[in-house]
């Protein structure tokens, strides 16, 4: 029984080394395949959570780049600038047959028969034949019709950005209202006397223009060469 015991003894004494050294290789080898382990689970935890982000992101527009025009061979044509155009007015003659009987002034007076003074004529009289047709000199709007004892019957015409011109001393076409819109040349009334502080003048036609609210010459839009 002795003997057993120490046979063992020595056979553990001889062999320790070794032992050892198996016991040492074999706790590298498990510590080796935990870690092997372990990183592999890591990896796929990674990679799952990986995926399923990307599965879960919406589309979102501000990835998108926009594309790169300039490799283009034909480039948009650049336009010039719209340079806005200014309508020149120029008035027809309100009438076919007439004489000036009185011009336009402004620094001097005229003699008026009628009333037996001299005063300012800021406006054209143009006589013709009583019932000579009378014309708009320019397209517009009718913008009033009047009648007084004293100046008879006046039509006033405006025709935007404030300019107006006035035709007195005339009888209304029938059927002419206030508001109608005429044309450059179509007939509004009649050459008349009903002018009564001109009536020793004739049958005439009172022409005014009125810009901004004042009276201005009829020369600047219109050219009269007596018929």
């Amino acid at each position: 029984m002795e003997s057993k015991k120490s046979s063992k003894n020595n056979f553990f004494r001889k062999n320790m080394y070794y032992l050892v050294l198996a016991f040492v290789l074999l706790s590298v080898v498990a510590v080796s395949v935990a870690l092997y382990v372990r990183r592999n689970e890591s990896q796929n935890a990674l990679n799952n959570s990986g995926s399923g982000d990307i599965a879960a992101r919406p589309n979102d527009s501000s990835d998108i780049l926009p594309p790169d025009d300039s490799s283009s061979e034909n480039p948009p044509e650049e336009k010039p600038n719209d340079v806005p155009t200014q309508t020149v007015i120029t008035f027809a003659l309100p009438l076919e047959n007439f004489n000036v009987s009185c011009d336009y002034t402004e620094a001097s007076v005229v003699y008026n028969q009628t009333l037996n003074v001299y005063t300012g004529h800021m406006a054209i009289d143009f006589s013709a034949e009583y019932g000579e047709a009378v014309k708009a000199v320019y397209g517009g709007t009718i913008e009033s019709i009047t009648t007084s004892y004293l100046t008879g019957t006046t039509v006033t015409i405006a025709h935007g950005n404030n300019l107006k011109t006035v035709y007195n001393s005339i009888e209304v076409k029938d059927g002419l209202v206030e508001g109608a819109n005429v044309e450059q040349g179509f007939v509004i009334g009649y050459v008349s006397d009903n002018n009564r502080q001109e009536y020793k003048d004739g049958p005439h036609l009172h022409f005014e223009v009125w810009e901004n609210g004042e009276k201005i010459s009829p020369y600047k839009y219109i050219t009269v060469s007596e018929k």
